[in-house]
């Protein structure tokens, strides 16, 4: 029966770290032939080989056994599973926005354009590789005892306990559009043909947004860097909350100055018969769209600025009160 006993142990020898080894296995040897000593002395004869295979397995699978000596039992740890969820629901949410903004561009421009006709892998293989890329930085965090640099951290890089602060995916997705609008904006790619009976009219941009060209592009670029420092930064609260103001006050300013214009979009038909359609009606119609759609956005704006106005009061005050008072 030793020989069932050294099969086990050597068993469980296999998966123990190799300094500890020879020290654990005495050990568990010493361990077990207490055991053994107790049953046979209660049963007054040495034990059935059967009846020794029944200790070993009430003593468990070997390498449950050494599992319990080895250091690190799990692929990531009760420290360090905060860490990789709070990282793992970050990163399936900006792949999630990628590919939304890719669908739509996909749907919306010309295939021949760079971003409609790209190449990329199924959402579920992204996903799936965004997972794995996730848990082998946990893993390695872990292994190498690096959550002290981890999980620095100071209090007032917290989000605000109060209000509702854009998800990950929500910025992901305005950020790509935004980068979409310029890539357009600067002829990169071009939009589809959906209306058919408009290839008889030609629909150009009126002069005022050649003279407001640069302020729009600007205004796009700054979108962008603001939903870049609310995702890399949702603990800046005042900074946030400053450069949505300014967001704010840029767009409803930029849509103010295209609102003193007459005309914002240039019809013409210059393939059909004269009479045949009346330009001048047409044209007055896109005018009134884009009027009431210009109106619309500046009133957004404005309601937001607002919003964003009272945020930022109210972050300020909070700041100036003492402790006691800010905790109740």
């Amino acid at each position: 029966m030793k020989d069932l006993l050294d099969r086990y142990l050597a068993a469980v020898a296999r998966g123990l770290p190799d300094r500890q080894r020879a020290d654990i296995v005495a050990e568990l040897r010493d361990e077990l032939l207490t055991k053994v000593e107790i049953k046979e002395e209660a049963a007054g004869r040495p034990l059935e080989r059967e009846e020794l295979e029944a200790v070993l397995l009430e003593f468990g699978h070997p390498l449950i056994v050494a599992g319990r000596y080895r250091k690190v039992q799990h692929l990531v740890g009760p420290e360090i599973f905060p860490l990789w969820w709070a990282a793992l629901k970050v990163t399936l949410g900006v792949v999630a926005g990628i590919y939304l903004v890719v669908a739509i561009v996909r749907a919306t421009f010309t295939p021949v354009d760079p971003l409609a006709d790209a190449k990329i892998p199924d959402l579920f293989w992204a996903l799936v590789t965004a997972f794995g890329a996730v848990t082998a930085v946990a893993v390695v965090i872990e292994r190498f005892d690096l959550q002290r640099y981890v999980y620095q951290w100071r209090p007032r890089q917290l989000p605000p306990a109060g209000g509702k602060s854009k998800s990950p995916f929500e910025r992901v997705v305005e950020m790509g559009m935004s980068w979409v609008f310029l890539l357009w904006w600067f002829g990169v790619i071009h939009f589809r043909d959906w209306i058919p009976t408009m290839g008889a009219l030609v629909v150009d941009m009126a002069p005022v947004f050649s003279a407001w060209f640069w302020p729009i592009a600007a205004y796009s670029a700054f979108e962008i860097l603001v939903n870049l420092v609310g995702l890399a930064r949702p603990g800046w609260v005042r900074a946030n909350a400053s450069l949505s103001l300014l967001r704010s006050l840029a767009g409803a300013g930029v849509c103010m100055g295209l609102l003193q214009a007459d005309h914002w979009l240039l019809v013409s038909a210059p393939d059909l018969p004269p009479m045949t359609i009346d330009i001048d009606r047409v044209q007055m119609g896109f005018d009134m769209g884009m009027k009431i759609g210009l109106v619309v956005t500046v009133a957004g704006f404005a309601i937001k600025a607002a919003m964003d106005a009272q945020r930022l009061w109210r972050v300020t005050q909070d700041a100036k009160l003492p402790l006691s008072l800010s905790v109740l």
